[in-house]
């Protein structure tokens, strides 16, 4: 097993900031369901890791195969997260795939892809 200290990051290393949003279903004024994205946090500073693994599937109206790169945030555990929740960096949106949480609950790495915005 490796060194937790290892592991856990260095509050230097955290120098990116994202947004966090949570997803609602809210009701129009016809009475209709309309899926809609909130921020649950702004401004949190994390670290941005760039893996090689990636991730394949179908995108677009022809349904062509695309490889997408998987992307890791690191951040303090501050609040409640799970993977129905999207995470905004540099404009983009990243589609949550997995949490997992380091040092006794004190940060939480999420991996996410980046989110083809023509299908949000």
């Amino acid at each position: 097993m490796e060194n937790l200290a290892k592991l856990l990051p260095d509050i230097g290393s955290m120098d990116e900031l994202i947004d966090i949003r949570s997803f609602t279903n809210t009701a129009d004024a016809t009475g209709g369901v309309v899926p809609t994205w909130s921020d649950l946090a702004t401004g949190v500073w994390c670290r941005v890791e760039y893996t090689s693994q990636s991730s394949e599937g179908t995108r677009g109206e022809d349904q062509q195969i695309v490889a997408f790169r998987i992307v890791k945030f690191t951040f303090r555990d501050v609040f409640t997260i799970n993977e129905k929740m999207r995470i905004v960096y540099s404009g983009d949106d990243y589609d949550i795939l997995s949490i997992s949480r380091l040092g006794r609950g004190r940060f939480v790495i999420v991996e996410a892809e980046k989110r083809d915005n023509e299908t949000s």
